[in-house]
């Protein structure tokens, strides 16, 4: 059985958005709402796997391009990809992101210099 996408509103039709980091967490949830709104969204990442999922959400407004950010061509690439499928472009959500290793605080008395990986 197919399940129909749902659409919310209306506030993004007709536009065009590329969503950087939209294979997972908020990326994801961006992309889903911003199509559920009638946008038409490019989930862009450089996760494949998480990335079609995405798309397959609302397969006829979305589409995923696989990119990394820090990477200029990918920039160009994903621009290009974008007004090639849907024309124009009006929104970027920059939501791509990444974390590091907890770094040792020197300034809280709780934890006295130690990383924040250890136990207290």
């Amino acid at each position: 059985m197919s399940v129909k996408p749902k659409v919310l509103g209306t506030r993004l039709n007709g536009k065009v958005a590329i969503i950087t980091g939209g294979a997972s967490g908020f990326g994801e949830a961006i992309c889903k709402r911003f199509a559920e709104e009638g946008c038409k969204v490019v989930v862009a990442d450089f996760d494949p796997v998480g990335g079609q999922r995405v798309a397959s959400y609302h397969s006829s407004s979305m589409h995923f391009v696989n990119m990394d950010v820090s990477k200029e061509t990918d920039w160009e690439n994903v621009i290009e990809n974008t007004l090639a499928k849907f024309g124009r472009l009006d929104v970027l959500v920059n939501n791509a992101g990444t974390s590091y290793k907890n770094k040792v605080c020197y300034f809280c008395p709780t934890c006295q210099g130690k990383n924040a990986n250890e136990t207290f």
